[in-house]
């Protein structure tokens, strides 16, 4: 099988993270951009492709090693999601989201590698032990269509393997490297890997900020991560247009804004985060400490940030957005109601709201991402931001600063939230509260100035 024929139209691998035979496994992952995607630069994942190399007569439960990765991104914040699962023939690939400097192929082996050995003699092994979660529970799935193709093309390093393993297709080189790999057939045994030494190039900087990265992860310590999203720069118009069904008067007239690059949080800060922080949890929803941090004041989010500061290993400031980062962000390039559309009949996809939220705030990351990969920006919880409150955008910053004259009292919350309907969980939808109020629909996410 050419996997050319798997991977086209969808994905364009980049390099091999590593390849490795377990058990009767073989298993190789690739890092590879996403195309599907509308946005530039594409977003990169992870491709895991296996095949059978030494049929069982029982059979591999395929699926749940598809379950158990999709269950780890579900089940730990910072570990990397699951976005889609397919084979073809004998053929098995799933897609996980990019985590700079993630044990990929070690997690894989930690999981899997004992049961892969011992499969033939004990066929239940790779059996799930509960059902299988379907479609409607296994939201993030819904972010890709399941594929049985991806990329027109693979560029990257060459490898090796055993007789009727792989056919070997090598094209010119590009620009002194790229060579194209099209896979036939894995078979058993396959040789190590041959990287082909590229010449070497100044090592970069280790801060992710002066590198530029599209994502990283922020280490505080302790186990305390912070996964933080690149926004690139541009205009957008703050506000809602005047035929936008819901539209408030607050959120008139519509203004350009020009945005300069900065980084904003994955998801809104949980519950484990300010504990980790702060030492209390004065939330009003405790049941899981992956659920958004709420009950709390603007003031004390500003505490919050300070003290991140204080422990960032890279001395970044961290703050609230302003509210035309906020917006900027959540609209990811569209200029919709929300930003899949201006209808609200998808909105349980990606949001909790009164409709599908039984009355609570939920853990993060079970909905489907933005275009740009953030989480849970409509509903979910209302996010503080930096701006006093005014009742327009009549002399709003241009420069996408938070406009902070004014009655600093009252502070801007955006998003909407689990207790709101859909209008009020639109992309400019907007209110405000005394910055020393407490409610449990109320919480924030964090976002640091590029450099």
């Amino acid at each position: 099988m050419n996997l050319d024929a798997i991977l086209r139209n969808r994905y364009h691998i980049q390099q091999t993270l590593g390849s490795q035979q377990i058990g009767a496994i073989a298993l190789s992952i690739y890092l590879a951009e996403n195309l599907e995607l509308p946005v530039t630069p594409k977003p990169l994942c992870v491709i895991y492709c296996w095949q059978i190399t030494e049929p069982n007569e029982h059979g591999f439960q395929h699926e749940a090693i598809a379950t158990k990765l999709y269950e780890i991104g579900q089940n730990y914040t910072l570990a990397p999601k699951v976005q889609a699962f397919f084979n073809d023939d004998d053929y098995y690939c799933v897609v996980r989201e990019y985590l700079e400097g993630y044990a990929y192929l070690d997690e894989f082996n930690q999981e899997f590698g004992e049961k892969f050995k011992q499969v033939g003699n004990d066929p239940n092994l790779l059996k799930p032990d509960h059902k299988t979660p379907q479609d409607s529970d296994i939201s993030t799935l819904k972010a890709l269509p399941i594929a049985k193709s991806l990329v027109k093309s693979i560029a990257q390093i060459p490898i090796k393997l055993n007789r009727r393993q792989l056919l070997i297709n090598i094209g010119s080189a590009i620009a002194g490297f790229s060579l194209a790999v099209f896979l036939e057939r894995l078979k058993p045994q396959p040789k190590p890997i041959v990287i082909v030494e590229s010449p070497q190039t100044p090592e970069p900087p280790s801060d992710p900020l002066k590198r530029g990265d599209k994502a990283f992860r922020d280490d505080f310590g302790n186990g305390l991560y912070l996964e933080m999203v690149r926004i690139p720069s541009g205009k957008f118009m703050l506000g809602a247009p005047p035929n936008e069904i819901g539209k408030r008067d607050n959120e008139t007239p519509l203004v350009e804004v020009q945005v300069a690059a900065f980084y904003i949080a994955k998801f809104a800060v949980t519950q484990e985060q300010w504990v980790t922080i702060i030492g209390n949890n004065p939330a009003h929803f405790r049941e899981s400490l992956q659920a958004p941090m709420e009950n709390i004041s603007w003031i004390e989010a500003q505490d919050f940030c300070r003290r991140l500061t204080a422990r960032s290993p890279h001395a970044y400031a961290y703050r609230l957005p302003s509210e035309a980062e906020w917006e900027y962000a959540c609209r990811a390039g569209t200029n919709t109601a929300y930003h899949f559309g201006d209808s609200p009949a998808q909105l349980a996809d990606y949001a909790w709201f009164v409709d599908n939220s039984n009355k609570r705030s939920q853990p993060i990351g079970q909905k489907v991402p933005n275009p740009w990969g953030l989480y849970e920006m409509h509903g979910g919880v209302w996010e503080w931001c930096e701006d006093a409150w005014h009742d327009n955008f009549k002399g709003t910053p241009a420069d996408g600063s938070a406009w902070i004259e004014g009655n600093s009292g009252r502070r801007v919350r955006k998003g909407g939230s689990w207790s709101n309907e859909a209008k009020l969980c639109r992309s400019a939808s907007r209110d405000w509260h005394w910055q020393g109020d407490r409610y449990n629909d109320i919480g924030f996410r964090v976002v640091i100035s590029a450099i």
